[in-house]
């Protein structure tokens, strides 16, 4: 699964590259350590790719997910996926939170020694704060990296990941994902829940550079749902309920729209067709 998904890394750090206009704790820290690491590791990128016009997007996904994460109380969070997230080295500041990210090898070794860096610039520790590599597709592995939690509710998050999997590969991680649940109680956080409707807004807007297909050979196209329609039908099929919140719901903690002197017709537009579901197992 590595070899297979390998070329996905480097849109991660398009990603963190686009969190570098928000307040996000640690998004700054996080994106100078990875660009250190450009020529060596994502020199596949090149600056037409990188779109800060949906930093405004971006800066909501995680603020929206930030939200509903502390409205949940939490106190064990796994964060498949996590890329270069700053999440975890923010949550892990409170003690009492146990947070693991889980991700491809490669990622999560770049990302151990970015954490470190900082840390050992700050003179702080996060000795709750835990890696694993694996590859969500494998019950396995992911299951091995809840070894951290106690048998108790955990929360699950992910956020950019659902996209670059077909539709077969959606359900086999939402299936591993319930089968957690069902284990340890809790819910999951994800705002994977990509749209037609919202590339044919980065589309209308000039944004869409069909950056994914280039770097990482995969159309991501292919792999949105139509409508929420169909979204909820595959989600609830699969033994979830759910509850939905839309990004415009933090739209008024955005930095970025200032920075990138975005208009609000335009924030509107990258904001309203997007989504986050947070599931649980239905009884």
């Amino acid at each position: 699964m590595e070899n297979q998904y390998t070329k996905i890394i480097p849109t991660a750090w398009i990603v963190a590259y686009r969190r570098k206009y928000s307040n996000i704790p640690f998004s700054s820290e996080i994106f100078k350590e990875l660009d250190k690491l450009r020529e060596e590791r994502f020199s596949a990128i090149s600056d037409q790719m990188l779109a800060k016009e949906l930093s405004p997007q971006y800066e909501a996904r995680h603020k929206i997910i930030d939200k509903y994460i502390a409205l949940n109380h939490p106190n064990q969070i796994l964060e498949i996926a996590s890329g270069f997230s700053s999440r975890g080295l923010t949550m892990a500041e409170n003690s009492n939170v146990v947070y693991v990210e889980f991700d491809l090898p490669r990622v999560i070794e770049d990302k151990i020694n970015i954490v470190n860096s900082i840390l050992n610039q700050l003179g702080q520790t996060r000795p709750n704060l835990y890696f694993e590599k694996g590859s969500a597709l494998d019950y396995d592995l992911l299951f091995h990296a809840v070894k951290h939690f106690k048998k108790e509710p955990i929360t699950i998050v992910n956020e950019g990941f659902l996209r670059y999997l077909n539709f077969k590969e959606k359900e086999t991680v939402a299936k591993n994902i319930h089968k957690l649940l069902k284990i340890y109680g809790g819910l999951w956080i994800t705002s994977d829940i990509t749209l037609k409707k919202l590339l044919k807004v980065e589309e209308d807007l000039k944004l869409h550079k069909k950056t994914i297909a280039k770097i990482a050979g995969i159309d991501v196209d292919k792999n949105r749902f139509e409508d929420e329609n169909q979204a909820k039908a595959f989600f609830e099929n699969l033994g979830f309920s759910i509850e939905r919140h839309s990004f415009m719901e933090v739209k008024e903690n955005l930095v970025s729209p200032k920075k990138l002197n975005s208009s609000d017709s335009t924030v509107n537009k990258l904001l309203d067709s997007a989504v986050i579901y947070i599931m649980r197992v239905k009884n």
